[in-house]
């Protein structure tokens, strides 16, 4: 029976990691290894969470602009990014600023494109 239990739920916790997206990890967690890979400038290229990070942010960002598509098509956009601004983009700096500037108790219980989302809203409010 004991070793019927750990199996299930064993396999409950890979189901629920299969099923979750790059963009579901914790936004603390997501801050604080973006501060320390800032931290090592250059050398930042070659630390192996480098690029998971980048591709969670890109998960993040794709779908924080998913809904802000389908929230303007419906005219009530979530957030309002010029036209200048899009096109000068964001470097790193930024993006760990953006988030810096959510709350860190909210970013414990926040998945990063809930975080990411917040921090969007805030940095670019629709007026």
């Amino acid at each position: 029976m004991r070793t019927y239990l750990m199996a299930s739920l064993g396999l409950l916790a890979l189901a629920t990691s299969a099923t979750a997206g790059p963009a579901d990890v914790n936004a603390q967690a997501f801050y604080a290894d973006a501060q320390q890979l800032m931290g090592k400038g250059m050398r930042a290229m070659f630390d192996k969470r480098t690029k998971p990070r980048m591709a969670q942010l890109k998960a993040a960002a794709e779908l924080a602009k998913a809904e802000n598509d389908r929230a303007t098509a419906k005219g009530q956009p979530i957030y309002c990014v010029s036209d200048a601004e899009r096109k000068k983009g964001l470097n790193a700096n930024a993006v760990v600023e953006m988030l810096g500037a959510v709350p860190e108790s909210e970013r414990r219980r926040m998945t990063l494109a809930q975080a990411w989302r917040a921090a969007l809203i805030r940095e670019y409010p629709c007026r």
